[in-house]
């Protein structure tokens, strides 16, 4: 690997405070016209021998770690950590890259080590991973969500950074089912104890949508490119405040419409609830002729106070309710939303919404609302989420709100 190689340094930017907290350091050399153009590919290129391309990475690894001193004190340097270079960190005595800061007087908990690949010998990258975070350095895993079997891996290593995949997040601008995915990895991510870094960030809406990920730090166009010389800690604090203004106003916004839609939905559920008390049957026979179905309800039905189904599903069709009897035995006590209404203390007044999920019928993101009827009954109902055209939020997690009071 003859050319020349050096870092360029791509922000991370911190969504609290929307300062810069660190860098990823990424590889750069000139191609035949002279223009920088990313390293990337040469560290995989398998015409090139693993020793060579170790040696490459030290020496670009070694000019990153020396703008440390370039950096405020509370800004880190990110660095990719090869399959390679797992394996050779494994059999060494030393870890170059300690040795590395030891030459240059930094502070180890300055550097995150990326992980970029966690398939292979699990326990090799466990004893990997414990050698640096005992150095003090911070510990990062890439491409989190990309490969599904590797979060058991994410959990036994127990990383301080998770980055969300880059390809996840562009499809979750798509539609609502990606966005959804990308979401519960976030909430995945935060719940191990890891803060989530979501990178590729090229758009304002991608911003969006990484907030609602549960975003610590976010890096991307949208903020710079990778530049060759780091940029000031504050470049970019006037525009993350007015991100997370318009935000914050469009999720205020979307949160009320969300409780208007809320409160209708809730007088059609009370308003068949006295129709159901009406029809004096234990659940399967209820008049229907006069109340016609609104867009909002995909299918009702009523449950005994132990979460058995008693009545079959009225389903929500173009001419009306039509009635579909399920299999004896359906029962729903286990679901949240039951046992929420449940242990609710004012019960009677109570009603209590599921998360939002894709109904597998409908096709459509939905919600389940719990009703009490009586003493013995419950009514279950599946809803359109409450949403409007148009909303921010539409194709992202929803609003949650879990229960509202009724009269």
């Amino acid at each position: 690997m003859d050319m020349e190689l050096f870092p360029w340094y791509q922000p991370i930017v911190e969504t609290a405070s929307g300062h810069v907290a660190g860098y990823e350091a990424l590889a750069r050399c000139r191609n035949d016209a002279g223009q920088v153009v990313s390293a990337g590919a040469l560290f995989s290129d398998p015409d090139c021998p693993p020793a060579e391309r170790i040696v490459a990475d030290r020496k670009v690894r070694f000019q990153a770690l020396a703008a440390l001193k370039e950096m405020p004190d509370d800004c880190f340097i990110s660095l990719n950590l090869s399959p390679e270079w797992l394996q050779f960190t494994s059999t060494a005595r030393e870890l170059p890259t300690l040795k590395m800061l030891q030459r240059l007087d930094a502070d180890p908990s300055r550097v995150m080590i990326e992980i970029t690949e966690l398939s292979g010998d699990l326990d090799m990258i466990r004893r990997v991973v414990e050698r640096y975070r005992e150095a003090g350095f911070r510990i990062a895993i890439d491409d989190f969500g990309a490969d599904f079997s590797q979060l058991d891996r994410v959990a036994l290593l127990l990383p301080d950074v998770v980055k969300l995949d880059m390809k996840l997040l562009r499809d979750g601008l798509d539609n609502a089912r990606n966005a959804s995915m990308i979401q519960v990895l976030g909430e995945m991510a935060s719940r191990l104890g890891a803060k989530v870094l979501c990178e590729g960030v090229e758009t304002e809406e991608a911003y969006m949508l990484a907030l609602s990920c549960n975003a610590y730090y976010t890096q991307g166009f949208l903020f710079s490119e990778a530049k060759p010389q780091p940029l000031a800690s504050d470049s970019f604090s006037s525009q993350i405040a007015c991100l997370r203004d318009r935000y914050r106003d469009l999720a205020l916004d979307s949160c009320t419409r969300s409780q208007w839609l809320g409160q209708k939905v809730s007088a059609e559920l009370i308003a068949l609830r006295e129709l159901i008390k009406a029809s004096g049957s234990l659940g399967g026979q209820i008049d229907l002729k006069h109340h016609m179905p609104t867009s909002q309800i995909l299918r009702f039905y009523v449950c005994d106070r132990m979460g058995n189904q008693i009545s079959p599903n009225f389903e929500n069709s173009a001419g009306g309710w039509k009635i579909v009897e399920e299999p004896e035995g359906s029962n729903w006590s286990w679901r949240p939303y039951f046992i929420e209404l449940l242990a609710s203390d004012d019960i009677e007044q109570r009603l209590v919404f599921s998360e939002p999920y894709h109904d597998i019928y409908a096709g459509e993101l939905s919600q389940t609302a719990a009703l009490l009827i009586d003493s013995n009954r419950i009514l279950l109902a599946d809803l359109r989420s409450r949403q409007m055209d148009g909303d921010l939020f539409h194709n992202n997690r929803g609003m949650r709100a879990r229960s509202i009071a009724v009269c």
